[in-house]
């Protein structure tokens, strides 16, 4: 069923090849074999063959490149493309959402995967120039997987903001809230980044009571899903309500229902309108919805 599928993002195609970040020989081999591919983001998009395929150009030597891996044939780096590059004709620059949206619509693909990580990194050497500790410049090392400040000798490295993505459910029902910014209809499940010190359940618990008011009782993982906007892991589950009564923070929603499964599996069926839609195949709240409407297969899990 599809809720037994890959997220989205998920399944990296190539071996990351962590050993050889750290050898500089090596990462200069790479770049110099004829056979290395890399990819060109412009502004957070990509330079795109096509939807489902990806224009690969050949790796210059004196660009700063960031190296996501390997394949049987190939090594993969990831760019920013100069500003005297020129779009080939036979490409266009898309945007990841879109490449994203197809892949989930058409059938899972491990490209999106792939293109998340060169965006995940080069956002984070974007917004990382500096040193955060003495604030003098740092330098990209071990492929990109690192920024070194000489100043103070202070090494940084990527971060993962995690997410908690919950289905609130009690009973024959789940909860739904929509925000300010969503189309008009679209209802999905509730989320919010998780604190220090927290664990998931914690972050779970506090999130779903602040943005509603309801008290949750047993949290159940699902999956994650790498969320590239910027750099997130969205950490899905099925939290089981105690209360059903909802108080909603009008900060954080414009609204909040309880729908019941035959609800969901009608617009579902019907492909939903401007007054009801639900999460798009894309999003990992698709599948803990899903997840929700299938029962039978937690019963088997547990």
């Amino acid at each position: 069923m599809y809720f037994e599928k890959p997220c989205i993002f998920a399944e990296f195609p190539l071996d990351p090849c962590d050993s050889d970040r750290k050898n500089a020989e090596a990462l200069k081999s790479f770049k110099k074999d004829p056979l290395s591919r890399m990819i060109l983001y412009i502004n957070g998009e990509i330079v795109m063959k096509s939807v489902d395929e990806a224009y690969f150009a050949k790796v210059e030597e004196n660009v700063e490149v960031v190296f996501l891996g390997k394949d049987e044939n190939h090594s993969y780096f990831a760019s920013e493309a100069l500003s005297d590059f020129n779009l080939p004709s036979d490409c266009e620059v898309i945007d990841l959402r879109t490449i994203a949206r197809h892949a989930a619509d058409n059938g899972f693909s491990s490209l999106p995967s792939l293109l998340a990580r060169g965006k995940m990194l080069l956002d984070w050497h974007d917004r990382h120039e500096f040193c955060a500790k003495c604030g003098d410049k740092s330098y990209m090392q071990r492929g990109g997987y690192m920024r070194h400040c000489k100043s103070c000798d202070t090494e940084h490295f990527p971060r993962v903001d995690p997410v908690v993505i919950m289905m609130v459910i009690k009973d024959n029902k789940c909860l739904l809230g929509r925000g300010p910014h969503f189309l008009p209809g679209m209802f999905s499940a509730l989320a919010g980044f998780m604190e220090p010190g927290e664990t998931i359940e914690e972050a779970c618990r506090r999130e779903v009571l602040e943005e509603v008011g309801i008290k949750i009782g047993q949290v159940r993982y699902v999956k994650s899903q790498p969320w590239p906007f910027p750099s997130s892991l969205m950490i899905g589950v099925i939290a089981e309500a105690i209360t059903d009564d909802i108080s909603i923070d009008k900060e954080e929603l414009e609204e909040a229902r309880w729908f019941t499964k035959e609800d969901v599996q009608s617009v579902l069926n019907s492909g939903g309108d401007d007054h009801l839609r639900v999460p798009e195949k894309l999003a990992i709240a698709r599948h803990i919805l899903d997840v929700h409407l299938y029962e039978e297969w937690l019963s088997e899990e547990n």
